[in-house]
């Protein structure tokens, strides 16, 4: 080993992520040799190639695989020679990881390739799994209906949909199960078929119609493809959150394997950067739902819905359907500014032009479907005219253009839901029905902008103004402050002194991972980074107290810093070792609203009458007013924090990789939100709760009875005076 030198230049993460994409070893050798290599350093590059998705060799790929055995026996030589063993043998262990995540890859296309579907014709293959796809869909609605019908209570935040044995699925799961099957397996025949063009869209070429027993074997396809998809999210949380993957053969292979099994893989690593994500996937989707019922039960959204026919111009001048109309709330409430007036263009776009686009895709799909039944769930329109028709309804200057490819599926796609259209070899676009009928706008442009790798808030200090004027108008003096000392740099986006207490709030306006492991880990990593940002700023404030005393009449001598990351969307997290706290604009907005914390359920009435029925479950203020001990007891156990976790559970679910490998994975799941299980999160007797909705809903229907019974003898007054009348006129 060379002995030690000073550090003179710092490893460089973006030379050594494209040394991993290209392979190129002299690259990567020429900054090694600048760089006086430590233990650290190793790691991090061992690190780094771990989580490489270039790296990675999805797809048999024999001239880049003795390519990147050669760099790797390269870089092994190099730590060996330059840091230690210990290195060396990480890196080993990284490969052995890749190698066996690889395995899986090949286990499934050589499952692919045995199968009767492989001896169908690939137009035919994939003309089943839209079929499989729309028969799907359509029982799945027809079950959905059904079971809405007979409850009396609903919350759709948590749905779900009780079978004749009394098990129970959510119909989002299955959903989220249709779009993934149709998707994957198109996309497995693109790679098969070489159906990609030079922009990695997937094309499909003519579909013949595939017979029942064409579909039937078509989905062998399918039950392969979503393998695929869970395998691949199952190897991203992996290399990413530092899991590994447990293989049994032989006599290790556990008792609840299938009989035959040759080799059963188990992962079962869930760590705490997981865990609040996915907290915060669920609560996005759960507000939206929410401010959906309430929108439409409170206002005329539908009513003042315009629809496709006519030229519209954007919001706030029209909506093209109530769920445009919701989304652009429930997204400015979650941001914590208007988007109305946002000019950023995540994507190329504006969000309500993001959102005009998709509540159009909606629109054509609901009137074929209402139409044609399943057999208008996929159909193909011509280019020209969607694009005309997207720009008459608001989308001008080549935004249609642009939305238009954006919500195309292609190489990298995730799922059919942000990118429902699929181009055609005859120059057509083929609408995925299921992918955009039940859609909530709003969630499909958060996900589409962070699959995208876009942020909200490259520009301008939307979200940082809005929290700065939230808490003036609570009645804080708050602040902004932007002082340099010392070379340092510090930049205060709300500052403000309540009862002893300094608050500083980070602002961040990032975009949530829509439960895609990779973004979850870069979201984890800015999050780390903004808890590092404001303790900075903390200590900023102590030191230099002349200054901020000066700048914002604060004196700092004696108070307590409260340093707070406050989110746009709804990722919060519990108080740290630290001190620091993690919080969110629309929980914290919550706090200061409304003494109380309430449950709002929609009850079901007679004359098929829906009403709001809201239930007081807690008290988030000590007294009338809110006090600083209460706000900080918030913000650090957040009681949607609070809520959400309590209906998360650790699941396990297994899936096959052919006839010979059995995988299971343990994962992140919700439960059913119910009104007795946010009672007993609350000290609140369920038993007690269900009887006030109960009592509440007899009281409703009563009054709707007496209400009828008003109607019904004011009529027959009406009447009886009409034909008294008549009679009185007759006779004259």
């Amino acid at each position: 080993m060379s002995p030690p030198v000073t550090k003179s230049v710092e490893l460089k993460e973006s030379v050594v992520k494209d040394a991993l994409k290209s392979l190129d070893w002299p690259r990567l050798k020429g900054h090694l040799d600048e760089v006086a290599l430590d233990q650290d350093d190793a790691g991090a590059i061992v690190a780094l190639l771990r989580r490489s998705n270039d790296f990675l060799l999805k797809r048999p790929d024999p001239k880049r695989a003795a390519k990147r055995a050669s760099f790797v026996a390269s870089l092994e030589k190099h730590l060996a020679d330059h840091v230690d063993q210990d290195s060396v043998g990480s890196l080993s262990n990284a490969m052995a990881m890749i190698g066996r995540i690889e395995a899986g890859y090949a286990e499934i296309l050589r499952s692919l390739d045995a199968t009767v579907a492989a001896k169908l014709l690939p137009e035919v293959q994939a003309s089943a799994a839209l079929q499989r796809a729309a028969f799907s869909y359509h029982e799945l609605q027809g079950e959905l209906r059904a079971e809405m019908k007979r409850r009396k209570e609903l919350t759709l935040q948590s749905f779900r949909i009780t079978r004749p044995d009394g098990s129970t699925y959510s119909p989002d799961g299955i959903l989220m199960g249709i779009s993934t099957a149709a998707g994957m397996t198109l996309l497995l025949l693109g790679h098969r078929r070489k159906w990609f063009d030079s922009g990695k869209y997937l094309v499909l070429p003519a579909l013949t119609e595939a017979t029942d027993d064409e579909v039937y074997k078509g989905g062998l396809t399918e039950v392969l493809a979503v393998s695929w998809r869970h395998w691949e999210r199952m190897e991203q949380r992996c290399r990413y959150f530092e899991g590994d993957l447990k293989i049994s053969r032989g006599d290790d292979i556990p008792d609840w394997a299938p009989e035959h099994t040759e080799m059963v893989v188990e992962y079962d690593h869930i760590c705490e950067p997981e865990l609040y994500d996915h907290l915060a996937n669920q609560r996005l989707n759960d507000r939206m739902v929410q401010t959906f019922q309430e929108m439409s039960l409170r206002t005329d959204a539908d009513v003042k819905a315009t629809g496709i026919a006519k030229p519209l111009a954007l919001p706030p001048a029209a909506f093209v359907s109530a769920q445009e109309g919701h989304a652009g709330v429930s997204l400015s409430e979650m941001l914590g500014y208007s988007i109305l007036s946002d000019k950023e263009t995540p994507g190329g776009l504006r969000l309500i032009e993001w959102l005009r686009g998709y509540a159009v895709l909606q629109q054509i799909a609901e009137e074929r479907y209402a139409a044609s039944g399943k057999n208008g769930l996929f159909f193909t329109l011509r280019r020209a005219d969607l694009v005309a028709t997207l720009d008459r309804l608001g989308l001008k200057n080549g935004a249609a253009e642009r939305f238009v490819d954006l919500t195309s599926l292609q190489m990298s796609s995730r799922d059919l839901f942000d990118q429902p259209l699929i181009r055609m070899q005859d120059g057509q676009l083929m609408l995925f029905g299921p992918g955009v009928l039940t859609a909530d706008p709003g969630r499909v442009t958060l996900c589409a902008i962070g699959n995208l790798g876009e942020q909200l808030s490259r520009k301008g200090k939307s979200f940082e103004k809005e929290t700065l004027k939230f808490f003036r108008d609570e009645g804080f003096d708050a602040k902004m402050l932007k002082f340099k000392q010392d070379g340092e740099v510090y930049e205060y986006d709300t500052l403000f002194e309540w009862d002893g207490h300094v608050f500083i709030f980070e602002c961040k306006n990032r975009t949530l991972s829509g439960h895609n492991p990779v973004a979850a880990f870069y979201f984890a990593l800015e999050m780390e980074s903004a808890r590092r940002q404001v303790l900075r700023l903390a200590y900023g404030l102590t030191s230099h107290p002349d200054i901020v005393f000066k700048r914002t009449g604060i004196d700092i001598a004696g108070k307590t810093m409260v340093p707070c990351v406050l989110n746009s969307l709804p990722y919060a997290a519990k108080r740290d070792e630290d001190g620091v706290y993690m919080s969110d604009a629309s929980s914290l907005k919550r706090f200061f609203q409304e003494r109380n914390f309430n449950i709002v359920r929609p009850h079901r009435l007679k004359k098929n009458i829906t009403v709001l029925h809201r239930t007081v479950m807690k008290a988030l203020w000590s007294s009338d007013k809110p006090s600083v001990g209460d706000f900080l007891a918030y913000l650090a156990d957040p009681l949607p924090l609070q809520i959400a976790n309590a209906h998360t559970e650790r699941a396990r679910h297994g899936f096959s990789l052919g006839e010979r490998t059995v995988v299971a994975v343990d994962d992140l799941a919700y439960r059913e939100m119910t009104t007795e299980s946010i009672s007993k999160l609350c000290g609140v007797d369920p038993k007690a709760a269900r009887r006030d909705a109960r009592r509440i809903t007899r009281a409703l229907n009563e009054a709707i009875r007496r209400n009828e019974q008003r109607s019904i003898a004011k009529a027959e007054r009406a009447w009886r005076s009409q034909r008294n009348r008549k009679r009185s006129e007759g006779k004259n």
